[in-house]
Formats: C-alpha cells, structure tokens, sequence
C-alpha cells in the first residue's frame, strides 16, 4: 500500500521532467539566441570597418582637392600678376630683356610649374621661362579660345600634354593678354607638373589602394603608387562626374575583376582635375577579420561550456529529484529553528530591559496623576500614551508571527528622534559618535510611533555592530517627495510625499551579495548567537504595512544608509485613546520587594506605601533570603524572575516557602508569561504580573493575591 508521504512525492515526477525539457528548450534557444547575437554583431563591426575606410577616403580626397584647389589658386595668382604687367612690359611683342625676368621670376619657388610662356594672336611663342620654344607656334584650342571667345573664363585650361623637354605630362593653364583699350593682344601660358605632388602623396597611407588625379577629358594625369594602367573609358569617377556629382563615395572595383576598393573621389573647382582616392577594402577589413577569428573562438569556447553547464544542471536536477523531500524537511526543521532562535534572541535581548524602562515610566505617571492639577494633568496623560505605545512595541515582537495591527496615527517623528536621543547614546557606547541632523518644518508622518522606534533601535543597533572599531553614526530626517521615474525604478513604492528617517554609519558597509539578500527574513552576517536576522526585515514589513518603503545605500569599506520613507499625515484626525485610571487598592500588610533595577523598585516601592503597604527593599536574591531568615514578618513576596547574582527570582520564591509556608509569592518580570513558563522559571499556576506594569496594575494584583 501506497504510504501518505510517497502519494505527496509522485505528482512531483512530471513536473521534474516538463523542468527538464523547459532546460533543453531554454538552452537551445540561448545558444542560437548567442549564435544571432554574434552573427549581427560581426556583421556591424564588418559595417562600421567599411564606414570607418569610406570615412578615412572621403576625408583624404577633401584634403587632397583643398590643397590642389590652393596650388591652382598660386599658379592662377602668378599669372594674374604677369597680366597686370602685360602693358607695361610692352605686350606679346614687348622685348625679351624686359619680358624673361619677370617670367623667371613668377616661375621661381613655384616647383609645381612646369614653365610659364607668353603667345600672341597669332599663337607664336614670343617669350617662355623655356628658351628653346620660343618662336615655336601654339595655335591650339586653347590658344584660339583665349583670342577668339569673349565670354571664355579668365582662366583657360585645356587637356594634358607631354613636355618636349623631359617627357613629364603638363596641364596647361593662361590667362588673356588685354592692351590699355581692352583689345586682346596674346596669352600668358603656365604648365601645372602634377609629377611635383609625388613626393607628398607618398607620404599618404592609402592602406593599399591609390591615389589619382584625374582630367576631366579622360586623361590619367598622376597616380600613386604608378601601375603604368592606363585610364578606362568607364572609369567610374569619370561617370560619376560626368552625371553631374562633384563628390562621391563607392565600393566596387575600378576594373572589372580588379580588386575591390573603397573609393571617394572630389572635383577640384574649375581646373578640371578630380582628385580620387581609393583604399583596399581588403586591407581595412584586416582588423576586422582578426576580430571575427578571435570572437569566433571565444563563441565556440562560451558555447562548448555553455553546454557542459547545461549536462552538469540536468545531472543536478536528477538528483535532486532523488533528495529533495529531504532536503524540505531539512529545510523546514531548520527555518523552524532558525525562527524560533532569533525570536529567542529578540525578546532575550530587548524586552527584558525595554520593560524595566516603560515600568519606570508609567509607575512614575501613574504617581502624577494624583498628584498634578488639571492644567497638566493632559501632559501627563501624554506621557503614559507614549509608554503605552512603546509597551505596545515590546508586546509586539514578543508576539511577532501573530502580526498584530499597526496603530496608525499623526507622528512627529523629529520628536521620536529626540526622545530616543539619550537612550541611543547608551546602546551605542563611547566609541560611536553620534549626530543629529533633524530637519526644520518637517511634516508628521502618518505610521505607528511605536514600530518607528523600534525600527530606528533596531537600524542604531545594526549601525553599532557593523562599527566593531568604533565610527560614526548620523541619524537625518527630512521631507521627500518620490517622482513617478522613482516609483518606475522601486515597484514596492508608488510616487507621492513621505517623510524620510535615514540612519548612516561609517561601518564595514555591504558586498552586494548580501546587500541583495539584507531584507530577507532570518538573513543575518553576524556569528551564531549574535543576531537573529529580524530587525531589517521587521522594519521592511513595517513600511510596507505603512504604505512606505525602504532603501538601503551601502558600499563596502564605506558604510551604509539605510532611509525609511513612510507617507506623510494629510489629516487623518486620529487621537490617541485616554489611559485606564489606575486602581487604588489600599493594604496594611508588609511585602518584601525583590528587584535589581533601582529605578523600578523605587518607584514600585513609592506606589505600595501610597496604597497603606509596609515595603521592604532588597538588592538580589541573596539580599532577600537574609530578610526571610530574620524576624520582620512578611505577607507576601513580590520578586523579579531575572536577576544578577547566583539566585534568581524562582529560588528565592522556593527559599521564602518553606522558610515561611504561609507566604504569597507574585513574579514580575519583562518577559512574556509563556518565555519565563516554557524556560522552566515558574512553575505553571503562579501568579504573574508582566511589566511594564502600573501602579493600580499592581496594587490589584498584590491585593488580590493577599485576599485569595
């Protein structure tokens, strides 16, 4: 037969495996997920290499077409200078002694020109920088536009030619020669040498590809590095240029079945010239080659390992199907524990003390009430609302799984800050410096005054263990407004006004690690016994049942920030209920009084001789063993549970019974009734008085016991 436990594990099965196939899908898909990625991303570096090349060509070809627009500009300005001195040095037919030097000297520095000659109408050459051609006849096209075409431009160029001289390809460029009435009389010629530029374009790294200059005619005026090729009637500069384009970029060979080049090419002004670069697009694409060979490998690698991860997880999830309801089990047993330890440890810690504190307060109110006129008698209304608030507190993390309601209501939480001021001080000891940075105006926050201050405790005391060597703590308050862009970015908020509490230190701070995990109920990084892991988590819940929200700033070796943002009050109109008038039960009968804190056994002494008692006081247990074995009578034994020293409360109660068997007993003590019962420090039956405590509180239970 099927036993319960194995009938719970068996649907478990199918899930496992739909795990398992959900895992094979995911890795699937992830790897040719990885494969997309990979491939678009190569294929956009591959781009932005093309881009970058088409870029660096386009760049070149603008610098290069600038710098020969500029050396047409010099050469066009020598000329313009000889045509300003035309009539003065007598015109084409002026003499040559007067003609040769100014020719010489426009010619000299300028080693881009080839030679510089003066023709007349005729076409002869009268005067030339080259003496041997002088007398030779120029009649030409270029010649017969610049003596017989009246709108020809002032500066004339015509197609390439070879030097009779040196055999080096020349590019003629003039300007017409006017006498003083504005007739035509000849023409000052210069040669352009583009073989002078080779010395700078060597200089340029084409990246394997060309340099080239280019006339409009379909001549192949300069090339770097020369491949002796001449230049093809479909080049595709020339088309490019002869359908109307000055500019232009392109990727394609320049001959079919060449080499494919990216190419830009720039019309030098009205020169006639095209200044064209062309890079390899094999060469630019080297790096990215060598880019796409090392992320291939380290692909193939991510994905190789990609898969030994994904056998390892399947082999994992097979035998975690075998453990897991051990593992649950093992995991509930120890949640459990974990619970049960740290809220051992929260209410060993705070309540006991906490306790003492609120007794003092509110037995010493309880004293006022008689004693005050009606004027402050409110005042002191208002201080036993407060200790009841802050009583409430303490029965709530005593009873924190039962999550009992929040008392909501209008909080000057500058003035929680104050009253706590001198308390923090204390917990935190010298070594911690404290500062108070509270702000002006600030609005009331609409929360528990109660869960604020344990809250604010709980981050002080955190504060103080992440400063092992001592640091420094500033607690801030002010006003916050949380944008919708905030509110996008923190799904547990929405937008809206709060009133912020931050608590810094200057401590150890977070790894992000545990940063991710500090709100976690039961996490803590503190040793075994040192921290239950509930006080972040405790104020988390807090804030979330305000309708606020929590956010943690922390940097290791920095310190941490942790600001409380709760809603800002908006009228709600609630006032605290009245306190319960105390009881006046009156006595005659003589109590000894066992209790440790000063402060408490003043005041509890003080409320039973107001009500007719005889008090005697004693220290600790063994104070008030001696007192049971003297001779003062004593009706009844009212002693603290924990105390310092070798006896505690549950001793000393055995001790006074059989020494004196008629005597009444009642335990008082900080601690929940059912902690001091299930710690075996009282006996089931025995009477009980939790503090805090007031005074009618307990002059009704001491009464009731003497009358039982």
């Amino acid at each position: 037969m099927e036993s319960p436990r194995q009938s719970e594990v068996a649907p478990q099965a199918p899930s496992y495996r739909d795990l398992r196939r959900r895992v094979l899908a995911f890795a699937g898909l992830f790897a040719v997920f990885i494969i997309v990625v990979a491939l678009i991303g190569f294929a956009q570096l591959r781009n932005a290499a093309v881009e970058a090349a088409r870029a660096r060509a386009q760049s070149y070809s603008n610098i290069l077409s600038a710098h020969l627009d500029r050396t047409m500009g010099a050469i066009d300005a020598r000329l313009a200078q000889i045509v300003l001195q035309s009539e003065r040095l007598g015109g084409p037919s002026g003499p040559a002694a007067q003609w040769l030097p100014v020719l010489d000297a426009a010619k000299a520095g300028a080693s881009t020109i080839g030679s510089l000659s003066v023709t007349d109408t005729s076409g002869r050459i009268r005067h030339s920088s080259l003496r041997n051609i002088i007398g030779a006849d120029r009649r030409d096209r270029f010649i017969s536009q610049a003596l017989s075409d009246p709108n020809a431009p002032e500066l004339l160029s015509d197609a390439p030619m070879t030097s009779p001289n040196s055999g080096a390809l020349l590019l003629p460029f003039g300007r017409r020669l006017l006498d003083g009435r504005g007739r035509v009389t000849g023409a000052v010629v210069a040669t352009f040498a583009p073989e002078s530029l080779r010395s700078f374009y060597r200089s340029i790294d084409t990246e394997g590809g060309v340099l080239r200059i280019i006339h409009t005619s379909g001549a192949l005026v300069f090339e770097e590095p020369m491949s002796g090729a001449s230049l093809a009637a479909d080049d595709p500069v020339l088309a490019s240029q002869r359908a109307g384009y000055p500019r232009g970029v392109f990727v394609r060979p320049l001959v079919e079945g060449g080499p494919t080049l990216i190419t830009s090419y720039a019309v030098v002004g009205d020169t006639g010239l095209i200044v064209a670069v062309s890079l390899s697009e094999s060469q630019a694409l080297a790096p990215w080659r060598q880019e796409f060979f090392i992320g291939g490998l380290i692909l193939v690698g991510l994905l190789a390992a990609f898969g030994l991860a994904v056998v390892a997880v399947l082999r994992q999830l097979q035998a975690r199907e075998r453990a897991e309801l051990a593992l649950q089990e093992q995991q509930q047993r120890t949640a459990e524990a974990q619970r049960l330890e740290s809220l051992g440890q929260l209410t060993g810690g705070v309540a006991h003390d906490f306790n003492n504190l609120l007794t003092i307060i509110i037995a010493a109110g309880d004293s006022l009430l008689t004693r005050v006129s009606e004027d402050l008698r409110p005042r002191v209304d208002s201080i036993l609302y407060a200790a009841d608030n802050a009583a409430a507190l303490i029965q709530q993390l005593l009873a924190f799984s039962r999550r009992q309601a929040l008392q909501f209501a209008a909080v000057d939480v500058n003035a929680v800050v104050t009253a706590m001021e001198d308390m923090l001080r204390r917990s935190l000891g010298a070594r911690v410096e404290t500062q108070f940075t509270l702000a002006p105006n600030l609005w009331r926050a609409y929360a528990d005054r109660a869960q604020i201050e344990s809250a604010l405790l709980n981050l002080a005391i955190n504060a103080r263990d992440a400063m092992p060597d001592g640091g420094k703590l500033t607690i801030e308050t002010h006003n916050a407004h949380l944008d919708d862009h905030y509110a996008v970015q923190n799904p547990d908020t929405t937008a809206g006004d709060y009133v912020a509490l931050a608590v810094t230190d200057t401590g150890v701070g977070m790894t992000p690690e545990v940063l991710e995990r500090a709100l976690e109920p039961f996490f803590t990084t503190k040793e075994v016994g040192k921290g239950s892991g509930l006080g972040l988590s405790m104020i988390y819940g807090f804030a979330r049942q305000s309708k606020g929200h929590v956010k943690i700033y922390s940097e290791v070796g920095r310190g941490t920030t942790v600001r409380l943002y709760l809603p800002r009050d908006v009228g709600s109109g609630e006032t605290a209920p009245p306190p319960e008038a105390a009881a006046s039960d009156q006595g005659t009968e003589t109590i000894l009084l066992v209790e440790d804190d000063a402060q408490v056994r003043l005041l509890a002494t003080a409320s039973l001789r107001e009500r007719g008692y005889t008090v005697v006081e004693a220290v600790n247990g063994a104070e008030a063993v001696t007192v049971l074995d003297g001779d003062d009578h004593i009706d009844l034994v009212l002693t603290d549970v924990v105390m310092p020293g070798v006896l505690t409360g549950k001793e000393v109660a055995e001790h006074a019974l059989k020494a004196r068997p008629n005597v009444k007993v009642l335990f008082t003590s900080g601690y929940a009734d059912a902690s001091v019962m299930r710690n075996g420090l009282v006996q089931a039956g025995a009477r009980f008085l939790s503090k805090p405590y007031r005074g009618g509180q307990l002059a009704a239970t001491v009464r009731a016991l003497l009358d039982a």
